[in-house]
């Protein structure tokens, strides 16, 4: 019997239209199942392409039972997909563990990229500094956070952030502080009806920080290069 194939599949990071053709064939027509991070979420998306495959959950915190299951499914000779809430999964969001037990494996894996808060804010951002680091959701704890930035300065680059409406104007104070005067681009409900870009020096943008609606997901693009 023929092993199936696990695909790795970027859904929508807001606007349900940004699937990709390719994605969409996928997940109708190539794979018995979707596991996902979240099945409510995923079912918001295959009902609206009118897909059929059956969901079955798995996320960060699940066992390493669960996805024995799900990679055993795929020794049997079916083939799965994995989604995450939004984006692209295993970049700050669940997936690595599962493309790390198939690897093990020797499990075909085939990536069907798309959306990425990562490459939207770059490619709006108009930094020309080819070097990026992305450093993800930072510590919840601001001791934490403040080594974490620190740890970040001496990179010469764009330093990509993710951030919550409940913690980023405590965020955008300590970047205020390990990061005056950079250039910095903030981009919040990206791809969303209510999507908004701040940009500019950090302390111009910090100085208007009662501006910004505590309300969304955000994304944040230092660029923290030479300056010209």
């Amino acid at each position: 019997m023929d092993e199936g194939t696990l695909y790795i599949v970027a859904g929508p990071i807001g606007n349900m239209e940004d699937m990709t053709f390719r994605a969409v064939d996928i997940l109708k027509n190539r794979v018995d199942y979707i596991y996902c991070e979240d099945t409510r979420q995923t079912r918001k998306i295959i009902n609206h392409y009118g897909i059929e495959a059956k969901l079955k959950s798995l996320h960060a915190h699940s066992s390493d039972t669960r996805i024995e299951e799900a990679l055993g499914n795929i020794k049997n000779g079916l083939s799965i997909a994995y989604m995450t809430d939004s984006g692209t999964p295993g970049i700050s969001d669940p997936g690595s563990r599962l493309v790390r037990f198939a690897r093990d494996k020797e499990i075909k894996i085939i990536p069907i990229p798309g959306p990425s808060a990562l490459s939207a804010i770059l490619s709006v951002s108009g930094f020309s500094e080819k070097r990026v680091i992305f450093a993800g959701f930072l510590s919840k704890k601001e001791g934490k956070i403040v080594r974490e930035l620190e740890n970040l300065r001496n990179f010469q680059g764009i330093i990509v952030i993710y951030e919550s409406p409940y913690r980023i104007k405590k965020m955008l104070r300590i970047i205020h502080d390990i990061f005056p005067e950079k250039e910095i681009i903030i981009g919040r409900e990206m791809t969303k009806i209510y999507e908004e870009f701040y940009s500019g020096r950090i302390n111009g943008i910090y100085e208007n920080i009662d501006d910004i609606m505590e309300k969304g997901e955000f994304t944040l693009a230092i660029l923290n290069g030479q300056e010209k």
